[in-house]
């Protein structure tokens, strides 16, 4: 989850810490994810692994009309991600050529077997579980010094991990 541009002034003390903390963390995940269940709830805008690079108009744009997974950009795309006039008409959004690089762009993160999984589902012949369990997921502490976690945080956090602690 990109956290930038964020504003964690309004959310409790609780959960303005427990960003911040995971913004101190590196994610690592597998390419390819085997579950449908998962992977049409994958983070189109914010995400970690879609990136959208088209800048934050477009992403204001994904918001505001509520299309914030896969799943809900195959529901207006259709299953080969390849309807760009009509994730612009429901975008109201003239440039049907960024919309077009946008979705080719995310079709190109996508795995082989993760586009066959789309166009199953799409085509009746699969369906999401969701029992499927969360897919695999690494955390690692992230120690380079950066403007959000410079100072005495950063050097308590990293005297913690280097003693053989873990989260």
């Amino acid at each position: 989850m990109d956290l930038k541009g964020l504003r964690l002034n309004n959310l409790s003390g609780f959960y303005g810490g427990l960003f911040k903390v995971w913004g101190l963390l590196r994610k690592e995940r597998p390419e390819c994810c085997g579950s449908l269940f998962w992977l049409l709830r994958e983070p189109v805008v914010r995400g970690s692994r879609f990136v959208c690079g088209v800048g934050p108009s477009l992403q204001q744009r994904l918001c505001e009309e509520r299309i914030l997974t896969l799943g809900q950009v195959v529901e207006v795309c259709g299953p080969r991600l390849d309807n760009a006039a009509g994730l612009a008409s429901r975008l109201s959004l003239r440039s049907v050529r960024v919309v077009s690089l946008l979705l080719q762009s995310w079709k190109q993160q996508l795995s082989q077997s993760e586009l066959a999984l789309i166009a199953a589902h799409c085509n009746g012949l699969k369906s999401p579980n969701d029992n499927d369990s969360f897919p695999e997921m690494r955390c690692f502490p992230d120690l380079s010094f950066t403007e959000s976690n410079e100072g005495i945080e950063a050097g308590l956090i990293h005297k913690y991990f280097t003693k053989g602690h873990a989260l």
